[in-house]
């Protein structure tokens, strides 16, 4: 009897999720999230003329009609995209995701992209009809990867015009986004081709629930970059440094003095520090680490500022009082102290000591993936000329982010929920070029071979390139 009151509820839940909406619904709960992105959010036309964005939020309008939740999403992703801000997210409701989930309808594959090119690197199923790991996706079912990839950018937000960052967010889940814009296919005709050959092989691939998508059983050996806290001597004038992100050590302040501590015996002259898969983290962290890079502070942020919409509810908080925040010309305006590279928020960190500053020369290795306090990290040393830029551009934009508090709404009839950042921290920074990443000196991609043999092409290139300029 549970079993069948159980099945009951399922069967009512699952036709609730895909039941019609009428357009009527829909529209409300667009024009509910029209008017809080208005409202609250900071960058919605900081890098495009106000005209061009309402025109496009007014032609993405036209387009509703009564549909389901997982069609609705699609138009609230290709809304916020707009933004042109990567820390804006929605969300569908709990339910809707396992049901979607489970539907036999992704395909079974993950994959890295390099200069653009789909590299195979995982095959989540046991009846493997001829995949190796490193094939190279050209198509699926007649569709071309450049044709797949132009269909699903409306629905990927990026900080301003990031050429770089769309195609990491695509590969971190690439199954899901495909199956969001082209819908339910239970096979997947794919055309491959291997590496060092220019024979083309077609297989057919079932899809798959996408909750066994993490399983272990795959048929694919996979090699991968380390994402790892990690330092060591190179040689004796060489030292490599990795940080992936800026929240996960239970204490970075400790982590960094013991660093540098080791640099300075080592009396190294070129240390690189790689932050290719830094996607940020708390602030003070990254400023930390600047720390050690620079014996005088700088003006790190222009400003930091919040809409006036938001103050009256945030100026009460413990963090918007220790940071001074105040009105000026009706716009909050953060503390100017707060402003400087020296300022680690709440953390209360100590500056290094000056012996363990280190001087000498820097290279920062970035991707696509270097993005929020990973980005602001870059964009420090970029502003001061400080290191050489080895990579790809980052995934965060030079000019700063939108971030840090965020508020929620959820809208009343899909019950989708969207993730608003307020805090505007904006760079001190004035490039020709708005809306992109910190550009590197040195453009170097993962390149397909070393995908395939797990090779640092970055770490690789600076390595060369040190060799070549102290000989």
């Amino acid at each position: 009897m549970k079993k069948l009151i159980l099945s009951l509820f399922l069967c009512s839940f699952i036709t609730t999720i895909y039941s019609q909406i009428p357009k009527e619904k829909l529209l409300n709960d667009y024009d509910i999230l029209v008017t809080e992105l208005k409202t609250y959010h900071q960058g919605l036309y900081q890098y495009v003329e106000k005209s061009v964005i309402d025109q496009k939020i007014d032609s993405i309008r036209k387009t509703i009609e009564s549909s389901n939740k997982i069609e609705f999403f699609k138009k609230v992703n290709a809304l916020i995209a707009l933004t042109n801000e990567g820390h804006t997210e929605a969300e569908l409701p709990f339910w809707a995701q396992i049901k979607f989930g489970l539907s036999k309808s992704f395909i079974p594959i993950k994959i890295k992209f390099s200069d653009k090119k789909a590299i195979i690197t995982k095959y989540f199923a046991k009846d493997n009809p001829g995949l190796n790991f490193g094939d190279q996706l050209l198509s699926i079912n007649g569709r071309t990867i450049e044709q797949i990839m132009q269909k699903l950018r409306p629905y990927i937000v990026t900080d301003g015009f990031n050429e770089t960052s769309f195609y990491e967010w695509i590969s971190w889940n690439f199954p899901l986004y495909y199956t969001m814009a082209y819908g339910k296919e239970k096979k997947f005709k794919i055309e491959v081709k291997e590496f060092n050959s220019e024979k083309v092989k077609t297989l057919t691939l079932k899809g798959r629930n996408i909750l066994k998508q993490k399983d272990k059983k795959n048929t694919l050996n996979t090699i991968i970059i380390k994402n790892e806290f990690d330092y060591y001597s190179i040689s004796d004038s060489v030292f490599y440094l990795s940080i992936p992100n800026f929240y996960s050590l239970d204490d970075f302040e400790t982590f960094y003095e013991k660093v540098f501590k080791i640099i300075k015996e080592k009396n190294t002259k070129h240390l690189i520090i790689d932050v290719q898969n830094n996607i940020g983290g708390e602030e003070g962290n990254e400023n930390l680490l600047a720390s050690y890079l620079f014996k005088e502070a700088f003006q790190k942020y222009e400003s930091v500022i919040i809409p006036i919409a938001a103050y009256d509810n945030f100026k009460k908080s413990k963090s918007a009082i220790a940071d001074a925040w105040a009105l000026s010309n009706n716009i909050p305006h953060r503390g100017k102290f707060t402003l400087m590279s020296d300022y680690f928020s709440e953390f209360g960190y100590k500056k290094p000591k000056q012996e363990l500053v280190y001087t000498g020369k820097v290279y920062v290795l970035t991707s696509g993936v270097t993005f929020s306090g990973g980005a602001e990290f870059a964009s420090m040393l970029k502003m001061t000329n400080r290191a050489v830029f080895i990579g790809e551009e980052t995934g965060g934009a030079y000019e700063g982010n939108v971030s840090g508090e965020s508020g929620d709404i959820k809208l009343p009839k899909t019950k989708i929920k969207v993730s608003i950042p307020i805090v505007h921290f904006k760079m001190d920074v004035h490039p020709e070029i708005r809306g992109r990443g910190v550009m590197p000196d040195y453009n170097v991609s993962q390149d397909w071979e070393d995908i395939i043999k797990g090779k640092n092409s970055k770490l690789e290139f600076a390595l060369k390139l040190i060799e070549k300029n102290t000989r």
